[in-house]
């Protein structure tokens, strides 16, 4: 799905947009964002560490393994850290030859050739790898009129959301246009969606679903527009160049009610998922520590839990259209022929 913010391809951005991001960056992120689970940065055997559930953790060029795990990088892919970035990216400013790479990794091959990153870091702050783990920490909840599971550390951050939301609804802090538009945002709702024990459908990678620190808002009608791009390739090779304004998308109080949580908005990746937003407050941190002035950065088999099996991940339900797809603009750059 997609991000800038999360676990992403290396190719969900366009070369101008690379900015490398150090182990100490990451690690300091951490520490700062799960301070009773993340401690000791330091440099030791030539590579930025951490303590985390009484193990040290390798930066080991992205990959975060322990130290059992060294000298093992090339059985794992590393982890993406991208600074979450203030507005949706333009395809307007897309290459040709971007635009080809998003078609390449966009395909089915691509997806599933690729590695699977080492989870034991995640695991530690999220309170297990195992289904039966994982299961042990998520609760139901109401969240916008509807009940959804989630892991039990968000649960907080969402009633804050929640409460933001409403009150953005009500007229509180915001105009007369915001008030109506998130109102009818909210009685627009068709269906949330939480935790689903799967991995990023497409690929062999684990969605935050899985651990349950990721919702899926889907309206019962997007009124003809895109919503996630893995949805518009199979009716559009040129899915990438949908503008912006032909995608459905949440009001921007309501994003912003996210991030202001840890959340980042799905919206904001190249491979658009509009609906999603992951409880990711390391990314956030990220882009503060690089923003801080004279800072020097250097499965299990096992059936699951009967009243946790509703799919509440949404991104194999196709909503409602009332219009025929969008197409994207004329005048945009072509890409290169294969």
């Amino acid at each position: 799905m997609f991000l800038f913010f999360v676990l992403l391809s290396i190719f969900s951005r366009p070369p101008s947009f690379a900015q490398d991001i150090s182990g100490e960056t990451v690690f300091r992120a951490y520490q700062h964002t799960y301070p009773g689970l993340v401690s000791g940065l330091s440099f030791q055997k030539g590579d930025w560490t951490v303590r985390a559930g009484n193990e040290t953790w390798y930066w080991a060029g992205g990959r975060l393994l322990p130290s059992s795990l060294r000298g093992e990088e090339e059985h794992w892919s590393a982890h993406h850290f991208e600074l979450y970035p203030e507005t949706v990216p333009s395809p307007e400013d897309y290459s040709s030859r971007f635009i080809e790479s998003l078609r390449d990794s966009g395909g089915a091959e691509a997806r599933l050739s690729r590695d699977d990153q080492h989870r034991g870091f995640q695991a530690v702050l999220y309170g297990g790898l195992t289904r039966r783990e994982i299961e042990s920490n998520i609760v139901r909840m109401n969240f916008l009129g509807k009940s959804i599971n989630v892991h039990r550390t968000i649960t907080e951050n969402l009633k804050r959301i929640d409460g933001e939301i409403r009150k953005i609804a009500a007229g509180t802090n915001a105009t007369a246009a915001g008030a109506a538009e998130t109102a009818a945002f909210i009685a627009s709702i068709g269906q949330i969606g939480g935790y689903n024990w799967r991995e990023i459908r497409g690929s062999r990678r684990l969605s935050y679903h899985r651990w349950g620190l990721a919702v899926d808002i889907q309206p019962a009608d997007t009124g003809g527009k895109a919503v996630y791009w893995l949805w518009e390739q199979r009716r559009n090779s040129l899915w990438m160049l949908i503008p912006p304004e032909r995608r459905w998308q949440p009001p921007s109080g309501v994003i912003r009610a996210f991030e202001n949580e840890g959340f980042f908005w799905g919206g904001k990746w190249h491979l658009f998922d509009n609906m999603h937003f992951e409880y990711r407050p390391e990314l956030h941190e990220i882009k503060r520590l690089m923003a801080a002035p004279g800072l020097v950065i250097q499965g299990e088999n096992r059936p699951g839990r009967p009243d946790l099996q509703e799919g509440q991940d949404l991104h194999h339900i196709f909503p409602n259209r009332t219009a025929p797809p969008p197409r994207p603009r004329k005048g945009r750059p072509a890409p290169r022929g294969r």
